[in-house]
């Protein structure tokens, strides 16, 4: 090995790190399981070894650290309106004693719906429950933005989990339990129900922006979070993708297995009271 391929090797390399000490469900599966679908799937198509990629609403940067120490990932830039990504060095040296984030690993925050293409291809996108946060009206643009960002012959892995019309869609699982609960309580009330919620929630659904809001702070944040979802349909989303130019090279819907109450019976469809994720891998034409 010449001195600079190993000077190369000793400046990316983040130092040792282990697993056995992680502590917190909600890093477990992003670092864990998210990482491992991700890879999955883009990673049967592009080298991550080799890929320039790019995570599309990065939140806390865990899933990517993931693909980095776990799947050889060497070059991941996360972006996001907020920055829930400042946290990970500290988290990262909580959980997996990392003295620092991998070199190839780096985060932007931008504005919302600002461009991305123009400066570049990246080889893959990534998008992890995001796009069910995007106001309707960015939508199409964004759609189009990453189409133009990702080379021709580029992958977009993305995923969205709960879809609105499921049974927890709301994203309030951690408050009211109910299934379909949005869809028959009218805001207020659903609000009152997450106000009075006492004691402890699912620790794989308490992310590390709990720490920051404290208990009450965070139901508010959530809700607000709930009230500004764009309610994308699974139909819609890849009716949407096509549209921008993208070609769907592999789809999965995953379904939840509970009896719709008989008064959404009419008003919705059963694939849409029922599709609780989908997962998407498509393509950008040669």
């Amino acid at each position: 090995m010449s001195l600079l391929e190993f000077l190369r090797r000793r400046w990316r390399d983040p130092g040792p790190w282990s697993a056995d000490q992680i502590h917190d469900e909600w890093f477990r599966a992003h670092f864990g399981y998210a990482a491992d679908m991700v890879h999955g799937w883009l990673g049967s198509v592009l080298d991550l070894s080799q890929a320039r990629l790019l995570n599309f609403g990065v939140g806390d940067g865990i899933t990517d650290l993931g693909l980095m120490l776990r799947h050889g990932a060497r070059h991941i830039e996360g972006v996001d309106i907020r920055q829930e990504y400042r946290r990970l060095p500290r988290i990262a040296r909580e959980q997996l004693d990392l003295r620092r984030l991998p070199k190839g690993l780096h985060f932007k925050t931008i504005r919302p719906s600002e461009p991305l293409s123009g400066r570049g291809h990246v080889d893959g996108v990534i998008s992890w429950s995001t796009f069910e946060h995007i106001q309707r009206d960015q939508l199409e643009p964004i759609a189009l933005d990453l189409f133009q960002l990702i080379r021709p012959g580029g992958y977009f892995f993305l995923q969205i989990e709960p879809l609105y019309f499921s049974p927890y869609g709301s994203h309030l699982r951690r408050y009211v339990d109910e299934p379909w609960h949005h869809l028959q309580l009218p805001d207020s009330a659903l609000w009152d129900r997450v106000l009075a919620h006492q004691g402890e929630i699912n620790a794989e659904e308490r992310d590390f922006g709990f720490e920051a809001f404290g208990p009450e702070g965070y139901k508010k944040f959530v809700f607000d979070e709930y009230l500004a979802l764009n309610r994308l349909t699974a139909d819609e989303l890849v009716a949407l993708l096509r549209k921008a130019g993208f070609e769907v090279a592999r789809e999965e819907r995953r379904r939840m297995a509970l009896e719709i109450p008989e008064a959404l019976r009419n008003s919705h469809t059963e694939a849409d009271l029922l599709t609780n994720e989908i997962i998407l891998l498509l393509r950008r034409p040669v």
